[in-house]
C-alpha cells in the first residue's frame, strides 16, 4: 500500500461475480460483524488500556430502507490497522492467522458486493491518528481493470 493508494489485486473481476453468491441478508450482515468480534478479540488488550477493563463490544447496524438504500456498520473495534490495508481489501487474501472468525478473506469483500455495486469502508484504527476510507464501484473497477482503489 502506498500512502494514498491501496491494491485490491489479484483477480479484480471475481468481484463482479460476488453479487450472485447465494446469501441471505442476515448471512452477508454477519460477516461484517464477524470482523467486528474478530477485531474486538485481537485487540481487547489494546481496547481495555483506551476503554477500560471491563470494555465491551458494541456493534450498531443501522439499514436506511430509502429508494436507494444504505447499511450502516458501526463498532468499537480496533479498525483496520494500516498494516492491514494491503490483506483486508484484496480478494481471497488469507488472514495471517486463520484460526479465528476470518478464515478466507472474502467475507466483508463479498458481503458488500452482495449487498451493492457500490460500497466504501470508513476506519479508524486504534492507536492511529486518521479515519481512512476506501469506496468501491464494481463495474468502474471491473470496466478499467483497476488494481489500486484510493484511500
Amino acid at each position: 500500500m502506498t500512502k494514498d493508494k491501496v491494491s485490491i489485486r489479484p483477480g479484480v473481476r471475481v468481484l463482479s461475480v460476488l453479487r450472485h453468491l447465494n446469501y441471505r441478508p442476515w448471512f452477508a450482515l454477519a460477516e461484517f460483524i464477524d470482523n467486528s468480534v474478530q477485531s474486538f478479540l485481537d485487540f481487547r488488550k489494546e481496547i481495555s488500556t483506551t476503554d477500560g477493563e471491563n470494555a465491551h463490544l458494541t456493534v450498531e447496524v443501522e439499514i436506511e430502507a430509502t429508494d436507494k438504500g444504505r447499511i450502516i456498520i458501526r463498532d468499537n473495534a480496533a479498525g483496520i490497522h494500516e498494516e492491514a490495508f494491503p490483506r483486508a481489501f484484496r480478494p481471497a487474501e488469507v488472514p495471517l492467522d486463520t484460526s479465528g472468525l476470518c478464515e478466507f478473506g472474502m467475507g466483508m469483500k463479498s458481503a458488500a458486493c452482495w449487498f451493492a455495486p457500490t460500497w466504501q469502508i470508513r476506519t479508524s484504527a486504534l492507536g492511529e491518528p486518521d479515519v481512512k476510507t476506501v469506496a468501491f464501484d464494481i463495474a468502474k473497477i471491473v470496466r478499467d481493470e483497476l488494481e489500486e482503489l484510493t484511500v
